[in-house]
Protein backbone atom coordinates (compact mmCIF):
# COMPACT_ATOMS: atom_id res chain seq x y z
CA UNK A 1 0.00 0.00 0.00
CA UNK A 2 1.32 3.45 -0.85
CA UNK A 3 2.13 5.80 2.02
CA UNK A 4 -0.13 8.49 0.59
CA UNK A 5 -3.04 6.09 1.22
CA UNK A 6 -2.24 5.60 4.92
CA UNK A 7 -0.51 8.80 6.03
CA UNK A 8 -2.19 11.28 8.34
CA UNK A 9 -2.38 14.56 6.45
CA UNK A 10 -3.01 16.85 9.40
CA UNK A 11 0.49 16.98 10.89
CA UNK A 12 0.94 18.98 14.07
CA UNK A 13 3.93 21.24 13.57
CA UNK A 14 6.22 23.42 15.67
CA UNK A 15 8.80 26.06 14.90
CA UNK A 16 12.40 25.70 16.08
CA UNK A 17 12.00 28.86 18.22
CA UNK A 18 9.07 27.53 20.26
CA UNK A 19 9.84 26.58 23.82
CA UNK A 20 9.78 23.02 25.08
CA UNK A 21 6.91 24.04 27.38
CA UNK A 22 4.86 25.24 24.39
CA UNK A 23 5.66 22.04 22.51
CA UNK A 24 4.59 19.89 25.47
CA UNK A 25 1.33 21.83 25.82
CA UNK A 26 0.63 21.43 22.10
CA UNK A 27 1.30 17.66 22.20
CA UNK A 28 -1.02 17.26 25.17
CA UNK A 29 -3.82 19.35 23.61
CA UNK A 30 -3.58 17.62 20.23
CA UNK A 31 -2.98 14.15 21.77
CA UNK A 32 0.10 13.46 19.64
CA UNK A 33 3.50 12.00 20.47
CA UNK A 34 5.56 14.21 18.19
CA UNK A 35 5.71 17.53 16.39
CA UNK A 36 7.35 17.98 13.03
CA UNK A 37 9.54 21.06 13.21
CA UNK A 38 9.15 23.21 10.10
CA UNK A 39 10.14 26.58 8.72
CA UNK A 40 7.91 27.77 5.87
CA UNK A 41 6.70 24.21 5.26
CA UNK A 42 10.22 22.77 5.04
CA UNK A 43 11.07 20.00 7.51
CA UNK A 44 13.89 20.98 9.85
CA UNK A 45 13.52 18.37 12.60
CA UNK A 46 11.18 16.30 14.69
CA UNK A 47 10.59 16.46 18.43
CA UNK A 48 9.00 13.59 20.35
CA UNK A 49 7.65 13.10 23.82
CA UNK A 50 10.95 11.40 24.68
CA UNK A 51 12.85 14.50 23.61
CA UNK A 52 10.74 16.52 26.05
CA UNK A 53 11.74 14.12 28.82
CA UNK A 54 15.37 14.56 27.79
CA UNK A 55 15.04 18.29 28.31
CA UNK A 56 13.62 17.76 31.78
CA UNK A 57 16.25 15.14 32.54
CA UNK A 58 18.98 17.67 31.76
CA UNK A 59 17.30 20.07 34.19
CA UNK A 60 16.64 22.65 31.48
CA UNK A 61 13.91 25.21 32.02
CA UNK A 62 11.11 24.20 29.58
CA UNK A 63 9.87 27.80 29.53
CA UNK A 64 13.23 29.00 28.20
CA UNK A 65 14.65 26.02 26.29
CA UNK A 66 13.86 26.02 22.56
CA UNK A 67 12.63 23.11 20.49
CA UNK A 68 15.71 23.44 18.27
CA UNK A 69 17.92 22.41 21.20
CA UNK A 70 16.22 19.01 21.57
CA UNK A 71 14.74 18.12 18.19
CA UNK A 72 16.15 15.23 16.19
CA UNK A 73 17.83 16.00 12.89
CA UNK A 74 18.38 15.16 10.17
CA UNK A 75 14.91 13.72 9.77
CA UNK A 76 14.29 10.54 7.80
CA UNK A 77 11.62 11.43 5.26
CA UNK A 78 9.87 9.28 2.66
CA UNK A 79 7.88 10.17 -0.45
CA UNK A 80 4.12 9.59 -0.63
CA UNK A 81 4.46 7.09 -3.48
CA UNK A 82 6.72 4.78 -1.42
CA UNK A 83 5.35 1.42 -0.30
CA UNK A 84 4.39 0.70 3.32
CA UNK A 85 6.92 -2.13 3.41
CA UNK A 86 9.70 0.35 2.67
CA UNK A 87 8.48 2.50 5.57
CA UNK A 88 8.44 -0.53 7.90
CA UNK A 89 11.99 -1.46 6.89
CA UNK A 90 13.24 2.12 7.37
CA UNK A 91 11.61 2.28 10.81
CA UNK A 92 13.17 -1.05 11.77
CA UNK A 93 16.67 -0.13 10.57
CA UNK A 94 16.64 3.40 12.01
CA UNK A 95 14.77 2.35 15.17
CA UNK A 96 12.17 5.11 14.79
CA UNK A 97 8.39 5.13 15.13
CA UNK A 98 7.40 8.12 13.00
CA UNK A 99 8.16 9.08 9.40
CA UNK A 100 7.23 12.42 7.90
CA UNK A 101 6.05 12.17 4.30
CA UNK A 102 7.17 14.94 1.95
CA UNK A 103 7.49 15.75 -1.71
CA UNK A 104 10.01 18.29 -2.99
CA UNK A 105 10.84 19.12 0.62
CA UNK A 106 7.26 20.08 1.50
CA UNK A 107 5.57 18.24 4.40
CA UNK A 108 2.47 16.34 3.27
CA UNK A 109 1.77 13.94 6.14
CA UNK A 110 3.16 11.50 8.66
CA UNK A 111 3.11 7.70 9.04
CA UNK A 112 3.56 6.07 12.43
CA UNK A 113 4.37 2.54 13.50
CA UNK A 114 0.74 2.26 14.65
CA UNK A 115 -0.45 3.14 11.13
CA UNK A 116 1.72 0.37 9.67
CA UNK A 117 0.49 -2.11 12.28
CA UNK A 118 -3.13 -1.36 11.31
CA UNK A 119 -2.29 -1.99 7.63
CA UNK A 120 -0.56 -5.28 8.53
CA UNK A 121 -3.57 -6.48 10.55
CA UNK A 122 -5.88 -5.66 7.64
CA UNK A 123 -3.65 -7.49 5.14
CA UNK A 124 -3.39 -10.47 7.48
CA UNK A 125 -7.17 -10.73 7.75
CA UNK A 126 -7.49 -10.69 3.95
CA UNK A 127 -4.79 -13.35 3.64
CA UNK A 128 -6.45 -15.52 6.27
CA UNK A 129 -9.78 -15.36 4.43
CA UNK A 130 -8.10 -16.24 1.12
CA UNK A 131 -6.23 -19.20 2.63
CA UNK A 132 -9.38 -20.55 4.23
CA UNK A 133 -11.25 -20.20 0.95
CA UNK A 134 -8.53 -22.07 -0.97
CA UNK A 135 -8.50 -24.84 1.63
CA UNK A 136 -12.24 -25.16 1.50
CA UNK A 137 -12.02 -25.67 -2.28
CA UNK A 138 -9.11 -28.09 -1.97
CA UNK A 139 -10.81 -30.04 0.80
CA UNK A 140 -14.05 -30.45 -1.12
CA UNK A 141 -12.19 -31.68 -4.23
CA UNK A 142 -10.13 -34.21 -2.25
CA UNK A 143 -12.86 -35.38 0.10
CA UNK A 144 -15.56 -35.83 -2.48
CA UNK A 145 -19.00 -36.21 -0.94
CA UNK A 146 -17.70 -36.52 2.65
CA UNK A 147 -18.02 -33.56 5.01
CA UNK A 148 -14.84 -31.61 5.71
CA UNK A 149 -14.27 -29.40 8.74
CA UNK A 150 -11.55 -26.74 8.54
CA UNK A 151 -10.27 -25.67 11.94
CA UNK A 152 -8.31 -22.40 11.90
CA UNK A 153 -4.68 -22.44 12.99
CA UNK A 154 -2.79 -19.84 15.02
CA UNK A 155 0.71 -20.43 13.76
CA UNK A 156 0.70 -18.68 10.41
CA UNK A 157 1.10 -19.74 6.78
CA UNK A 158 2.99 -22.91 7.73
CA UNK A 159 -0.26 -24.20 9.21
CA UNK A 160 -1.78 -24.31 5.73
CA UNK A 161 0.77 -26.84 4.51
CA UNK A 162 0.43 -28.89 7.69
CA UNK A 163 -3.37 -28.94 7.36
CA UNK A 164 -3.13 -30.25 3.81
CA UNK A 165 -0.68 -32.96 4.89
CA UNK A 166 -2.95 -33.95 7.79
CA UNK A 167 -5.90 -34.34 5.44
CA UNK A 168 -3.95 -36.40 2.92
CA UNK A 169 -2.37 -38.62 5.57
CA UNK A 170 -5.33 -38.96 7.94
CA UNK A 171 -5.39 -42.67 8.73
CA UNK A 172 -8.62 -42.52 10.70
CA UNK A 173 -10.72 -41.67 7.65
CA UNK A 174 -12.46 -38.82 9.45
CA UNK A 175 -11.60 -36.17 6.84
CA UNK A 176 -10.95 -33.58 9.59
CA UNK A 177 -8.21 -31.02 9.14
CA UNK A 178 -6.32 -29.16 11.84
CA UNK A 179 -6.85 -28.80 15.53
CA UNK A 180 -9.00 -26.64 17.71
CA UNK A 181 -6.55 -23.76 18.03
CA UNK A 182 -7.73 -20.13 18.08
CA UNK A 183 -8.25 -18.43 14.71
CA UNK A 184 -5.32 -16.09 14.26
CA UNK A 185 -2.56 -16.09 11.68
Amino acid sequence: MKLQEIMVGQVVQASPEETIGEAARCMREKAVGCLVVTVEGQIKGIITDRDLLGCAGQRHDPRQCQVSAHMSRPVVVLKPEEDDRIAAEVMRKKRIKRLPIAKNGKLLGIVTLSDLAAVAVSELARLEAAVQYVFSLTSVQQAGPAKVRVAPQSDGPQAAHRQKRELLHDQSGSQTMGTNKAATL
